[in-house]
């Protein structure tokens, strides 16, 4: 049965409704915290500090010292806020909720990092801004098979109907940014793509893309995958990413259970120097449902060349699944990474009451975590401007990840809204996810 590769929400106005390997692609994709930052030598310690990009500050900000700290409130001071540990003391939490933006929902998104000074003592995030409205104006109808359009903004994107016409897209981020015209056809498959450079999107932008023509159509390079499951086949989604801040999703249509050989890539006259792909490798169960332990892996190309990827074994999968509650705990994921670079251990939780979506981030980082094999999602719920606690009955769905790769992998560009741009060398991740009922 022929179906699509991609879950295109994951940058669009519902991007929550995604399956755990979007949030997976989210962490790989994800603006990068530095090792800099500021050491104080003296009996105070180390100085942490976490800026914010954009015009878009988050609602509150606190932070926590060691590992079993209370976390406190902190004043942000124009686009950074910093803070002092204890002599002797490394390990700190640091959190952050970005205002509340409108979709289908009302969407609250909650971030929570967990850290020490050896992985960072510098935070670079983000909250977007969503005040832009775009009047486009495009005919893909050049373009053989195509039956409508994708917008990429950036890091974000809207699904437009038909081959042709002027849509108008409202609430999407403002800044400057590379902007993506995708033509595609049946299962959602990319057929063709348009980039235009440095748009400065504002409350009121208008966008005409020429007409596409063959000369826009997507081509292909080899695709391999090492380490697959018994029992599984595999797919690759492909995103191309440029130095304006682009990520453009570029997905398949496949057969389920047989192999990909291939990924996309886009045509020269569309290209530049700074740009690169990043292709998620994953495994794919001939059920429906996502099994525990899977495994995928992301690896970048600077051109539309050959690429292998290798997946990660799982080495205590299936974990247990967290014990129902508000703020769970969850077990550890360890995995046999074959990639450099800190493992992130992370989860991501949601609730919906009837208004608003709640979606709460934490990462935690293997130093921060130590020889301890669980971690717990914090209570915020006391601090003024952080989300409320789950009620008892409601629905609440979880995900874990561990992940590991190079940069440090700590915020998601769907919470963050901010795409980092430079390519990573290669990031491996486990992931399982789940439902309960909040006790």
């Amino acid at each position: 049965m022929a179906s699509s590769s991609s879950c295109l929400d994951r940058y669009s106005r519902s991007p929550f409704s995604c399956s755990l390997s979007v949030i997976a692609i989210l962490l790989t994709t994800a603006l990068a915290s530095g090792c800099g930052g500021s050491m104080n030598s003296g009996a105070m310690g180390t100085t942490v500090t976490a800026s914010f990009a954009g015009a878009t500050m988050p609602s509150a900000v606190a932070y926590q010292s060691g590992t079993t700290g209370t976390f406190k409130a902190l004043a942000l001071s124009r686009s950074s806020v910093s803070f002092t540990l204890p002599a002797g003391t490394s390990a700190y939490g640091f959190a952050y909720i970005c205002p509340t933006f409108v979709a289908v929902n009302s969407f609250s998104n909650e971030s929570i990092i967990q850290a020490t000074t050896t992985d960072t003592t510098s935070l670079s995030l983000a909250c977007p801004s969503l005040s832009g409205n775009i009047s486009a104006t495009f005919d893909v109808s050049a373009i053989s098979g195509a039956t409508q359009t994708m917008l990429f903004e950036g890091y974000w994107s809207d699904q437009m109907f038909g081959t042709s016409g002027v849509q108008v897209l409202l609430g999407v981020p403002t800044g400057t940014f590379d902007v993506a015209l995708v033509a595609m056809g049946a299962n959602n498959a990319a057929l063709g793509i348009q980039i235009l450079r440095g748009i400065s999107i504002t409350s009121s932008t208008s966008i005409a893309f020429p007409p596409m023509t063959a000369a826009d159509e997507l081509g292909s390079a080899p695709a391999s995958i090492t380490n697959v499951p018994s029992g599984a086949s595999y797919d690759f989604e492909t995103t191309y990413q440029t130095s304006g801040g682009l990520s453009a999703i570029l997905p398949v249509s496949y057969t389920t259970g047989v192999p990909q050989t291939t990924y996309p890539t886009v045509p020269s006259s569309q290209s530049q120097s700074g740009d690169f792909y990043l292709i998620q490798a994953g495994a794919v169960f001939p059920d429906s449902g996502l099994p525990p332990g899977s495994p995928s892996a992301i690896v970048s190309s600077n051109t539309a060349s050959a690429v292998t990827a290798a997946l990660p074994s799982p080495l205590n999968l299936p974990p247990s699944a967290p014990t129902a509650a508000a703020f769970p705990t969850f077990n550890a994921i360890a995995g046999d990474f074959t990639v450099a670079g800190t493992v992130v251990q992370s989860s991501f939780t949601q609730f919906q009451t009837s208004s608003t979506v709640y979606n709460t981030y934490t990462y935690v980082t293997q130093t921060w975590l130590g020889t301890n094999a669980t971690f717990t999602v914090p209570d915020l719920s006391t601090l003024t401007g952080f989300a409320p606690a789950p009620p008892s009955g409601a629905q609440e769905f979880w995900a874990i990840y561990a992940t590991a790769g190079t940069p440090l992998q700590l915020n998601p560009v769907q919470q963050s809204g901010v795409e980092f741009l430079s390519s990573p060398t290669s990031v491996q991740s486990l992931q399982t996810a789940g439902a309960f009922t909040v006790p």
